[in-house]
């Protein structure tokens, strides 16, 4: 009988313990992809900044080199 109380504790202990990964890793997920929906939304805003402007890029005129 006392086998099976310290496998059982073990085994609850083990499914308390993923449930808890689990659930940290799926906010973790969650967090992720609100942040790469909102730096999809910045790139698309400087992509469209950068073909209204004027004229093509040319790195004489922009001081690199």
């Amino acid at each position: 009988m006392l086998w099976f109380l310290l496998w059982l504790v073990l085994v609850v202990a083990a499914v308390a313990i993923l449930g808890y990964l689990a659930r940290t890793l799926y906010h973790k997920a969650r967090a992720l992809t609100r942040e790469a929906a909102a730096a999809s939304d910045r790139l698309g805003e400087i992509t469209a900044a950068m073909t209204e402007s004027s004229g093509p890029w040319d790195a004489r005129s922009s001081g690199l080199r």
